[in-house]
């Protein structure tokens, strides 16, 4: 068959035959290169976009959330029974079945002599009513029997069970009259911190 300039090769076309850089991208099949054809340890110019997910190993961190107030007033309640602190962090697992750690930290909590300050923590799931974590006693969250001026330190962990999101909140009480007890008391720090772990 006649042809117009070079006469094309009578042997199939080897990598050699084709001059750098002429191989666009709309010319690579989707999904055409696999794992095994990208190098170990690839280096990336620009930024990797994994908002679609990523494969995270287990008990690698996935996400955290914090609540944390340099210098709080008050918080405190007369009540006998347990009520909402208003100190709330929240988290929306990326998994179904991630462990959520949740730590409470409060540098001066007050009670005087005849109070006991009490509390748990409480987990709201996605719409539905907020409850105490699994497993809450009476001393799940702090216990201060007439104690004044103390720090207070809680760490606890819940399994999530889907991706709704998880509102945490610590309630507290006076388990002996109706005088006032203090979660925090004025010019204190506290801080709620929510962490998402693989499993």
């Amino acid at each position: 068959m006649p042809f117009i300039g070079v006469q094309p090769a009578s042997a199939l076309l080897t990598s050699a035959d084709i001059q750098d850089g002429q191989i666009t991208t709309a010319k690579v099949a989707d999904d055409a290169i696999t794992g095994a054809k990208i190098e170990n340890n690839p280096t990336i110019a620009g930024t990797l976009n994994a908002s679609a997910g990523l494969t995270t190993p287990t008990g690698h961190v996935i996400q955290v959330a914090r609540t944390y107030v340099a210098s709080s007033s008050h918080i405190n309640t007369a009540s006998t029974s347990l009520v909402a602190s208003g100190i709330q962090c929240s988290l929306t697992p990326k998994f179904s079945n991630s462990l959520i750690l949740v730590d409470f930290s409060t540098t001066v909590t007050h009670s005087n002599s005849g109070d006991q300050l009490r509390g748990a923590m409480y987990v709201k799931v996605g719409s539905a009513s907020i409850g105490a974590m699994s497993g809450a006693g009476a001393y799940h969250l702090v216990y201060s029997n007439g104690v004044q001026y103390q720090p207070t330190t809680f760490s606890g962990s819940y399994t999530a069970s889907s991706t709704d999101t998880l509102m945490f909140e610590p309630y507290y009480r006076n388990a002996t009259q109706a005088v006032a007890v203090y979660l925090v008391h004025a010019s204190a720090s506290y801080s709620l911190t929510v962490t998402e772990i693989k499993q």
